[in-house]
């Protein structure tokens, strides 16, 4: 090879070098590009879903009671050990976690793991002091979650931590919440709230709002979301709720980006877990964001609100009606009292109201006019006695190593000062049910006491007895819609729960109550091992006292009108 040939060849390849080096820079040059496009996408579509979370952000009101309101995870997680539960002595797992740690725990094996804000328990107000003196330097947080789905729809939801939940029926450590806007085509069409494990949803349209900004109404304890001030009232968890306490608007609130939290994997839970009980009562902690509802609620966001119960009108009015009825009662009460007393004056005027102003005050021997009035006013005694005495209650006895009752404890009562009540184990105490609000012992003593004024310058006693027959029926009513209501339990139950469960002895235990309402006892197999439920219903003192009443009035009318005396 002579040297011209050597010389070629090296200039030859420090050709190829060069255009390979051209050729790296271009491709170099070209994947910066790239990259530099999808930062700029994806940064544009972060700040558009940073934009659409706060246009659509709710305002939240809440009672005037409440004392925990949305906050970021960081308290909870400051305060928190991590621990394993293991069904008996719980394991300590770490004292000291931190965010990025709880986000690696994130398989099946890690379920059983749990943060147990250690600053108090289920059973005391430690939490929920601790909290209330941080309350202005910690301020309010919402976390939101983006989805972008088929057909042109956009999913908003806003996740809300709570460091307590204080509901009526059970209480626990940590409380996840869910609000979800639904848009198609860039524009609001639905609402979807999360109620303990369900919820509600709406038509944007129906739904109250101000501007953009969809209100949700947080009732006191338990957090659970709902349309109106006033819903909540009926159903089991018998929710407090209204607008008259703090109203947290979005200029108060941080919105942070769910999906930017290391935290977010956790497959643990968000509160202490202290017996396997915990689980079937609502007292454990709940799961984060991932995991509610099986899942659903993060991997099929559009499923889960799409299959809760509609927002209903007519339950709208009756709830409405049932949150105002004292009010209600009480003004239908001074009306009708003010009409009364109108005619009872243009009586006065005219005939006057007798020697014994109160016509069942007519006593004077062994006579039907006397007799009858003396059987209404022991009636009348015995129908207040009826008020302090439950009316009508279920007990209950497991042996079960998963729910131990350690003896009998009343699940449900009925009476005439709380009205109906669920008293579950470890709870404060009985809980009244939506039914409380309209207080039965109200309804009876002035529906009595209306009576009582109903007799004043009554002339005949035929007169009489009919309104002593009127208020007789009256009392005999609640007994009898009780009866009723607990024969039609078991159809009520079956139409609730799937066919197939139908069969199970749980579903068996309703028939053996509505079978015989009147009172009795079952002993049912609860679960594969034979372990017992003993159950025990039936009316109680009060209810036979209120029946009682009832009955005696109804008869004092009967003979009041047998009687046909003038009084005056």
């Amino acid at each position: 090879m002579t040297m011209v040939d050597t010389n070629n060849m090296v200039e030859r390849r420090k050709t190829i070098n060069f255009l390979n080096l051209k050729r790296n820079k271009t491709l170099i040059i070209g994947m910066m590009f790239f990259i530099l496009f999808l930062f700029i996408l994806t940064t544009y579509g972060s700040a558009q879903d940073s934009s659409l979370e706060e246009e659509y952000a709710p305002i939240f009101f809440f009672e005037k009671e409440e004392q925990c309101y949305p906050v970021s995870v960081e308290y909870h997680i400051d305060h928190a050990t991590l621990f394993q539960f293991t069904g008996n002595d719980p394991v300590e797992i770490n004292s000291d976690v931190t965010m990025e740690e709880l986000g690696g725990y994130t398989t099946e094996q890690y379920e059983s793991l749990y943060l147990d804000n250690t600053i108090g328990t289920t059973k005391d107000d430690n939490i929920i002091n601790d909290y209330s003196n941080q309350k202005i330097t910690l301020g309010f947080t919402v976390y939101a979650h983006t989805i972008h789905g088929a057909d042109d729809t956009t999913i908003i939801q806003y996740w809300l931590f709570y460091a307590f939940n204080k509901g009526d029926l059970n209480q626990h450590e940590g409380d996840w919440e869910l609000v979800q806007v639904v848009l198609r085509q860039g524009s609001p069409v639905e609402l979807m709230y999360s109620q303990h494990h369900s919820g509600q949803k709406t038509s944007w349209n129906q739904a109250e709002k101000t501007g953009t900004h969809p209100h949700v109404y947080v009732a006191r304890g338990s957090h659970a979301n709902y349309f109106t001030s006033y819903s909540g009232t009926l159903g089991v968890a018998s929710d407090h709720v209204g607008a008259n306490g703090f109203i947290l608007k979005p200029v108060q609130y941080t919105i942070i980006d769910l999906e930017t939290q290391t935290w977010l994997p956790f497959k643990g839970m968000w509160g202490e877990i202290n017996s396997y009980e915990d689980v079937y009562l609502g007292t454990s902690g709940p799961v984060g964001p991932m995991y509610r509802e099986e899942r659903l609620m993060w991997n099929q966001a559009l499923n889960w609100g799409s299959n809760l119960p509609e927002l209903n009108p007519t339950i709208l009015l009756f709830e409405w009606i049932i949150y105002n009825f004292t009010t209600i009662f009480i003004v239908i009460f001074i009306i009708s009292l003010l009409i009364f007393a109108y005619r009872r004056m243009k009586q006065y005027k005219s005939e006057g109201f007798g020697p014994r102003f109160f016509s069942f005050l007519y006593i004077d021997g062994l006579n039907m006019k006397s007799i009858g009035n003396l059987l209404f006013i022991a009636g009348i005694i015995i129908a207040f006695l009826s008020l302090i005495y439950p009316w009508y209650g279920i007990t209950a006895s497991s042996t079960s190593s998963i729910y131990n009752t350690e003896g009998f404890i009343d699940i449900l009562i009925i009476d005439g000062l709380q009205g109906i009540s669920l008293n579950l184990p470890d709870a404060t105490g009985p809980t009244p049910l939506g039914s409380a609000l309209i207080p039965f012992s109200l309804l009876i003593s002035i529906g009595i006491i209306f009576t009582i004024i109903k007799t004043l310058g009554v002339k005949e006693s035929f007169k009489l007895g009919k309104s002593y027959m009127y208020q007789g029926i009256k009392l005999l009513m609640p007994i009898i819609i009780i009866l009723i209501s607990i024969v039609l339990i078991s159809v009520i139950v079956n139409d609730m729960i799937p066919e197939e469960a139908q069969e199970s002895p749980a579903a068996s235990i309703f028939d053996d109550v509505a079978a015989s309402p009147f009172g009795g006892s079952s002993i049912n197999s609860i679960d594969s091992t034979g372990e017992n439920l003993q159950l025990d219903w039936g009316i109680q003192t009060g209810g036979i006292l209120l029946f009682l009443s009832g009955l005696m009035l109804l008869i004092s009318g009967i003979i009041e009108r047998k009687a046909k005396t003038v009084f005056f």
